[in-house]
């Protein structure tokens, strides 16, 4: 029993509460309400990020194409990553990440230092560092996506001659 529901103690005498007797407020009421509301705002708003597909559908927005391959821009080098398997799955199976350089001029760039990172923003779940290897004329790197959902791919590049940047790309992993 609390001060609230037993107007007497126990032994029969009379409750002398540390709270003063009275009406309660809304004070608790009115914080439950208001971080309820905070919580159904972002839910609407995350699910309000998505784009309309072909069928009707509802898919989050993400950077790769159909063949699971995406291209951006950054301190004058081109990155390119692409995805496998495709569409990316989560749950632990490991994947394998391409990235494919060029600089300036369109020419491939040899000896950098890639690694790729994976990273869960809406979770907040980090993967692990991966550091991509030499593959033909471009690079290649484990990729493990722990669950389905939203991911964000940084890919950092440290070429042999210039600073490094850092690239982000969105996907999307299904179950």
């Amino acid at each position: 029993m609390t001060w609230r529901t037993a107007p007497h103690q126990p032994d029969g005498e009379a409750t002398t509460a540390a709270y003063p007797a009275g009406p309660r407020t809304t004070r608790g009421a009115a914080r439950r309400a208001a971080t309820a509301a905070v919580f159904l705002v972002a839910a609407v708003l995350t699910g309000c990020t998505g784009t309309s597909d072909a069928a009707g559908g509802s898919s989050p927005a993400g950077d790769l194409d159909e063949d699971c391959r995406a291209t951006k821009s950054d301190g004058g080098l081109e990155v390119t990553l692409t995805v496998a398997p495709c569409p990316p799955t989560g749950g632990g199976a490991a994947g394998t990440a391409g990235v494919a350089l060029k600089d300036a001029d369109g020419k491939a760039v040899p000896g950098a230092k890639v690694e790729i990172n994976p990273e869960m923003p809406n979770m907040k779940m980090k993967g692990g560092n991966q550091t991509a290897r030499p593959k033909g004329d471009g690079y290649e790197a484990k990729l493990v996506l722990g669950m389905a959902g939203d991911w964000r791919i940084t890919v950092t590049v440290t070429p042999a001659s210039g600073e490094a940047s850092t690239t982000a790309f969105n996907l999307t992993a299904k179950d």
